[in-house]
């Protein structure tokens, strides 16, 4: 039957099973694991390093997987130089501190034969950013020691589906899915004809606070709508007056300027019909009047060029007369 080690025992494998570990993260009945150089934020998918003086930031919501300090080497030759027929097999558990936080952080196993840094993901669900120094500790491992009838027979490292072996950094999960699904071959929940609203208050921090002001700008935004609707009324009636009005000015200016075209051609007209009738009266009087000097100056032998000079003289008078 498997039994769980104690420190005195987990403190032996420092150096061998747990590469790197260190005796004062040591549990009761396990060791504390530390941060180590790789981390991977789930939002951005970027990958970065972290080294001797260096802090991880999680801002709050964000996702990050990370790798273990300690190097564990479960295989079965390493194991069974230690405990002859039998091997070990772990247990990841978060640190309360980890939880006291805010911090998530899920339970999971390390099988009998896994060789390889450890991958582990968190999530910080606090309201503030969470800040953890390189080779802090991050979560503990307890040891079970498995008696020969339960060693497995096909230990982790050994089998096709065992992809995990030998993770020097951050190994991307090998799950693979078809590019094209049907969507006929899709079973699912109406969860995405949902209020986009109810979606972000039930996703968590920062989402849920998002969610709240949201509804509160919802409010403020149906008084806003009503007070615009109420002004586009005043403004539609304002505008409907006053193209009116425009339209009854141009109305009435158009009548008065008809009606000042039809007063000004007839006063031209009238004015030309006098100067019209007054200058053919000058001119009939004036050629009268030539006619009557020449016959007067042609019974008197006066010369042609005196007639015309006289003929002048006498037309000109006659027109400067009114």
């Amino acid at each position: 039957m498997s039994r769980t080690l104690p420190d005195r025992e987990v403190k032996k494998l420092i150096g061998s099973l747990l590469l790197g570990g260190d005796e004062q993260y040591l549990n009761p009945n396990g060791i504390e694991l530390r941060l180590g150089a790789n981390v991977r934020f789930d939002s951005t998918g970027e990958e970065k390093q972290l080294s001797d003086g260096l802090f991880l930031k999680v801002n709050p919501g964000e996702t990050v997987i990370v790798s273990s300090f300690e190097k564990l080497d479960f295989s079965k030759e390493s194991v069974q130089k230690i405990y002859p027929g039998k091997m070990i097999m772990g247990i990841i558990t978060p640190t309360t501190t980890m939880m006291r936080e805010g911090i998530l952080q899920v339970t999971t196993k390390v099988d009998a034969g896994f060789r390889g840094l450890l991958n582990w993901g968190f999530r910080n669900s606090s309201t503030k950013e969470f800040v953890i120094q390189y080779r802090e500790p991050i979560f503990k491992l307890t040891l079970f020691l498995l008696d020969e009838n339960e060693v497995p027979e096909v230990p982790y490292g050994e089998g096709d589906r065992h992809t995990y072996q030998d993770t020097a950094g951050i190994r991307l999960s090998s799950r693979r899915i078809p590019a094209q699904i049907p969507k006929k071959s899709i079973v699912a929940s109406s969860f995405e004809k949902l209020d986009p609203i109810k979606h972000l208050s039930e996703a968590g921090y920062p989402f849920n606070h998002i969610s709240t002001e949201l509804v509160g700008l919802q409010g403020k935004w149906e008084i806003v709508s009503s007070d615009i609707r109420v002004l586009k009324d005043q403004f539609q009636r304002q505008s409907d007056l006053l193209s009116a009005k425009i339209v009854e000015e141009t109305r009435s200016i158009s009548g008065r300027l008809d009606e000042f075209k039809e007063t000004f051609i007839d006063k031209v007209e009238s004015l030309f019909q006098k100067k019209f009738f007054w200058v053919t009266s000058v001119l009939i009087a004036a050629l009268g009047i030539m006619g009557a000097v020449y016959k007067y100056l042609e019974a008197k032998n006066v010369g042609i060029n005196k007639i015309l000079t006289a003929a002048i003289i006498g037309s000109a008078s006659a027109v400067s007369i009114k």
